[in-house]
């Protein structure tokens, strides 16, 4: 998909796996317990309140984050490469389950008064 445009009003026309996003704008949506395995290049997730997410072996390429919240979503194995992580926090879940990010692995990201964030760093 590319140009997409994804708000509250039209969230329930998504198709979260085995999709391509390029060029997309996630804006101002709050959205649980979803399976993810679609990859993501140069989109935009602004506002973003996501629950018990999984987001399994995703690609994030040049991906911005803004005022985003994620509890106790998971996302194994997942490659985040110059992405922008600004003003976000990966907390807790309600059960106390804290967001995971094993193996996953993050290249030449800005992260920016962001807490949570636990792929491992490389530059």
């Amino acid at each position: 998909m590319k140009n997409l445009s994804v708000n509250s009003k039209n969230i329930d026309t998504v198709k979260w796996e085995e999709e391509y996003y390029k060029y997309c704008i996630f804006d101002s949506f709050t959205i649980e317990g979803i399976h993810v395995d679609s990859d993501f290049t140069d989109c935009t997730f602004n506002n973003i309140e996501w629950y018990w997410g999984i987001f399994n072996i995703v690609k994030f390429i040049n991906c911005k984050f803004n005022n985003c919240v994620f509890k106790g979503t998971t996302f194994p194995d997942c490659l985040f490469v110059e992405c922008e992580f600004n003003n976000c926090s990966f907390e807790k879940d309600n059960l106390d389950g804290d967001c995971e990010f094993e193996n996953s692995r993050a290249y030449n990201c800005k992260v920016v008064n962001t807490s949570g964030f636990n792929a491992t760093i490389r530059n």
